[in-house]
């Protein structure tokens, strides 16, 4: 009898516990738009500190990979006894690789996004510029991809090619300093950059690469 009555006592409280459970409350219509509301707050605020970390972090690879190509280039004029020069390039992965300051699809003319070569100059030659007989020593393919509505630019303060001599002295080329933005394609240098992440990357007369914030919105002189 005592086992019956144990088990009969197990049943009936098993059943009290699933009544209430049945009887909990459960959430509002408003408590639940409340959630909705405030999970849409979190995720558009999370979606803009991703895109700035995509944009600084663009910008930032942009300069440094420009930077690395100058004082690559640098090292390379003392090391070959040779002058070695960068210049702006749009095809640069090709085999008849050469420099260009032509526009190519969404990328201007005076935008090193497009990408650029390095190359040592033969001895024989006198020009500053790439011709035949110089030896193209390191490549790098565009840092833009066509057609995408925001992109890296990389804005030059002058035409042409920059050449090092053996001495670690710049010969040749633009002197000023290269804007590092993100944005919508542009065909010139804005007067204001369009991101507040945006660097400045100056080469003085002599060579030296010196990395500059921007000053209201431009790069110093």
């Amino acid at each position: 009898m005592n086992r019956v009555y144990i088990r009969f006592f197990g049943c009936h409280r098993s059943a009290g516990v699933i009544g209430s459970r049945s009887d909990s409350r459960g959430f509002t219509l408003i408590e639940m738009l409340t959630v909705m509301a405030i999970i849409a707050v979190l995720a558009a605020s999370a979606s803009g500190g991703f895109q700035r970390f995509v944009v600084g972090a663009r910008i930032s690879e942009g300069t440094s990979t420009f930077r690395s190509a100058l004082e690559y280039a640098r090292s390379e004029a003392a090391v070959r006894g040779v002058r070695v020069g960068v210049c702006r390039s749009t095809n640069a992965n090709d085999n008849g690789a050469n420099c260009s300051q032509a526009a190519s699809g969404n990328v201007a003319g005076n935008d090193w996004s497009a990408g650029w070569i390095i190359y040592a100059k033969a001895p024989a030659n006198a020009l500053a510029t790439f011709e035949a007989g110089d030896i193209v020593i390191r490549r790098q393919a565009s840092l833009s991809s066509a057609g995408l509505a925001s992109r890296l630019m990389i804005w030059a303060p002058g035409a042409g090619a920059i050449v090092y001599n053996w001495n670690g002295m710049r010969v040749a080329g633009p002197a000023g300093t290269f804007a590092f933005d993100f944005g919508e394609a542009a065909g010139a240098l804005p007067e204001v950059l369009s991101s507040n992440l945006a660097r400045c990357l100056a080469v003085n007369v002599a060579g030296r690469i010196d990395l500059r914030a921007p000053v209201s919105g431009s790069c110093p002189t």
